[in-house]
């Protein structure tokens, strides 16, 4: 299918001088896990390439200086839509809802990599997969499917349950029963150009639907804009964004990584400490070779190079 005319522009447009910038962002309760994702991605070759952005939402002096240490530009994020019930919201939310507006906080870059401050790079290779795929002018994301994901099998009832009470009070009971079925896309890590339309597009959708509810709210529209909106999107896989709530990743002793808990177990990229599993200490992991092969051992799932403040 041949391209249209915008999207051959932007992609030259790319080509010619790429300015790329990693962003993240949160308070200061939040600090201690974006304290890993920033030094995770600083900790490859890849990351150590993209200048980086944080999104203040209430750090501390101590936690700013930290985070300009490590040549990051901050940014305290307003309140970008006027909804109901958004008095009872803590700041931390501006993180979720600035996100559509990156370029506007961050100008002057061609390529956006969102990462959420509970993620750690453990492979610099996805990062540069997102970017690449956003080079194209689509939205680069990694949908939650897997064959060794729960909700496609035994909690399917639980996850449709959830995330569909989440679509119906932002779309409507049509939208819930129709995209629920679909991969559900994680806006917890993203990568888009600067000049697609999906910004736009997604700002729309989001202050529509946080008329309604603010569960959830950013990455219900963002699933919106690309299934019922059709705007392009480039599906990576689930190694670039790994929810673990989902699927517990198994551990490969031979080469000291989290890999996929199923054959040919490829290493995680990027791991996502989802919902509960940003508290926990340590989850029962399997571990693959090494003297403990086969056994299922509690084990941290914090980044390793980890050091305390």
């Amino acid at each position: 299918m041949a391209q249209s005319p915008s999207i051959r522009h932007l992609r030259c447009v790319i080509a010619r001088s790429e300015k790329a910038i990693a962003i993240t962002g949160g308070d200061s309760a939040y600090f201690d896990l974006m304290r890993d994702c920033i030094a995770s991605l600083r900790a490859t070759a890849e990351g150590r390439k993209l200048a980086l952005g944080i999104l203040d939402c209430g750090l501390t002096e101590e936690q700013r200086a930290w985070c300009r240490d490590q040549g990051a530009l901050l940014v305290e994020p307003e309140w970008d839509f006027d909804f109901p019930g958004r008095d009872k919201l803590k700041d931390g939310y501006k993180a979720l809802t600035a996100r559509p507006f990156l370029p506007r906080y961050f100008p002057g870059h061609d390529l956006y990599l969102w990462i959420d401050g509970d993620c750690w790079v453990q492979q610099g290779d996805a990062v540069d997969l997102f970017l690449a795929a956003a080079r194209t002018g689509a939205l680069a994301v990694a949908p939650e499917i897997h064959r060794s994901m729960r909700h496609y099998r035994h909690a399917w009832k639980e996850f449709s349950s959830i995330n569909g009470a989440a679509f119906e009070a932002s779309f409507g009971r049509e939208t819930a029963e129709r995209l629920i079925r679909y991969p559900l896309i994680n806006a917890g890590v993203f990568a888009l150009a600067a000049g697609a339309p999906h910004w736009q597009g997604w700002a729309d959708l989001l202050g529509e639907a946080l008329q309604r509810s603010a569960d959830m709210t950013d990455q219900i529209a963002l699933n919106v804009l690309v299934y019922d909106r059709g705007f392009a999107c480039e599906p990576l896989p689930s190694r670039c964004n790994w929810p673990v709530h989902h699927a517990t990743p198994a551990w490969d002793a031979g080469r000291g990584l989290f890999v996929e808990p199923a054959m040919p177990y490829e290493a995680l990229g990027i791991l996502h400490l989802t919902i509960y599993t940003k508290r926990l200490p340590t989850l029962d992991v399997r571990e693959i070779g090494g003297p403990h092969a086969g056994q299922v051992r509690a084990r941290s799932l914090r980044w390793p190079g980890r050091t305390a403040i």
